[in-house]
């Protein structure tokens, strides 16, 4: 290990903030280990995500877009500056990674393939060692080129962490890089993060007092194709003659499809007092809320490599329901913190809820759910595996 007086700054990059919730408790959890971290980012798109005490910021990226941002709502003309100033963000990058002496610098999303492929490249030559964080093996709707694009990126890394086994197994059979080259570092809670926020008590009370005494059975989360929400909506009807007491939440803004589409879908789905729909972008303090009331997380994904929400529910001691794609299966305690179940069957999600109430298995999943956040989604237990990783190409760079 280094000497105090030899200590690494390590860099992690999200352009997007696509994770923005995981980035703030992975940061938080490696400056509470007494590690020197930069975040190389852009403004979070959706209001405001604090940055943790003792990491330093480095906004590189998307001035242009920002600024149109304040004159246009155009979507179209923020994505085509991003595309035109990209390329220039990551000469900036690169520059400051130089100058700075940074060895060690750690992708947490990518977002253009063959741009970042080669900036790393480009930061390789330079002696710097790069480690990638695959959150899912390769995009959820996939375009032509997407799984060589990420191959090539997975191949030339230095290393590469898994949120899943799942996610592992996938990148080593299409990109046929060995095990020692990959680890599996699990998605940890929210806690840290949601520690910095309140509770919308509001929101919560209303939600509450809709609901009654009924078992509040939800869907969180961005609405995508692949997370199956329409197979969910199907088994409102199954669900309402096992549990007639049955409440619906479904909250969560729709990144691939048409709003009104699935605001009209959910108005016909049920009748109007069995459901709560809160169609938007849904910020922490209203998630708060919504844990805060929920009986069970219904997570009907037609694909998926990991789910934050999995663990996100766990902490608040809610048990969830998953189906048995990618690495959900494997965050998942069948008959302990949830059930796990085949996808696209509108009953088995019935059948399942229906077993989380029997007799006094809802109080025992409540109970191992919460533990399941504590010790194996633990995030000082993470940030301990990603410092190792940092601190061992570190050494080879001193040796270099």
């Amino acid at each position: 290990m280094l000497s105090s007086s030899m200590k690494q700054t390590y860099l992690l990059i999200d352009a997007c903030q696509f994770s923005a919730n995981y980035n703030y408790c992975l940061l938080d959890a490696l400056a509470k280990k007494g590690e020197a971290i930069v975040y190389a980012t852009t403004k979070f798109a959706h209001g405001h995500i604090p940055i943790p005490p003792d990491v330093a910021v480095f906004r590189c990226f998307f001035f242009l877009a920002r600024l149109a941002g304040m004159v246009t709502s155009s979507g179209t003309v923020r994505r085509f500056l991003r595309a035109i100033e990209y390329p220039l963000n990551l000469l900036i990058l690169l520059a400051y990674v130089l100058i700075k002496r940074i060895k060690v610098v750690h992708f947490i999303w990518v977002v253009s393939p063959w741009l970042d492929y080669l900036l790393i490249r480009l930061l390789q030559l330079a002696g710097r060692h790069v480690i990638y964080t695959a959150h899912n093996p390769f995009p959820h709707e996939p375009k032509a080129g997407d799984i060589r694009k990420y191959a090539r990126i997975y191949q030339r890394v230095d290393h590469v962490i898994a949120l899943t086994n799942y996610t592992r197994n996938e990148i080593m059979a299409h990109c046929g890089i060995s095990t020692e080259k990959i680890s599996v570092q699990p998605h940890g809670d929210y806690k840290a993060l949601f520690s910095q926020y309140g509770c919308n008590d509001d929101l919560a009370k209303n939600v509450r007092q809709k609901a009654g005494n009924r078992k509040i059975i939800a869907f969180l989360g961005h609405i995508r194709p692949y997370k199956g929400l329409d197979v969910f909506v199907d088994a409102f009807g199954l669900i309402m003659q096992r549990i007639p007491d049955s409440f619906f939440i479904v909250a969560g803004s729709v990144l691939v499809g048409d709003k009104k589409n699935w605001e009209e879908k959910l108005a016909e789905s049920c009748k109007p007092d069995d459901l709560w729909a809160d169609i938007r972008f849904v910020p922490v303090e209203d998630i708060k809320a919504y844990l805060s009331v929920i009986d069970v997380l219904v997570q009907p994904y037609i694909s998926a490599s990991q789910s934050g929400n999995t663990v996100m529910a766990y902490a608040a001691g809610v048990p969830v329901i998953s189906t048995d794609v990618g690495g959900l299966a494997e965050m998942t305690g069948d008959g302990k913190t949830g059930y796990v179940i085949a996808p696209g069957d509108p009953k088995a999600i019935a059948e399942a809820l229906s077993k989380c109430f029997e007799g006094d298995n809802y109080e025992k999943m409540s109970h191992y759910a919460r533990r399941a956040a504590a010790e194996q989604f633990n995030w000082e237990k993470i940030a301990e595996q990603t410092a190792a990783v940092y601190r061992r190409f570190a050494a080879i760079s001193q040796k270099d």
